[in-house]
């Protein structure tokens, strides 16, 4: 499921990033990669989306969030 999709208090797994190269750098750099935990801390209805990964926080636009896959958490 896309990220946008996710509740708040969510904690997911990143699947796949579907976004073209330079975005993917930017996003790697600041640690979302494929396998990274995310948990959603607020959203807007197709509106930016703060998560926390890694102990940060970061914004992500909801075209953004549409384009990384994620599946539930088992564990975390």
């Amino acid at each position: 499921m896309p990220l946008s999709m996710c509740r708040i208090g969510s904690t997911v797994v990143v699947k796949n990033l579907s976004v073209d190269e330079a975005l993917a750098k930017r996003l790697y750099s600041m640690g979302l990669i494929k396998g990274a935990f995310l948990k959603v801390i607020s959203t807007e209805h197709q509106g930016p989306m703060t998560i926390e990964l890694l102990g940060s926080q970061l914004a992500l636009g909801y075209e953004i969030a549409s384009q990384i896959q994620v599946v539930t958490a088992k564990y975390h």
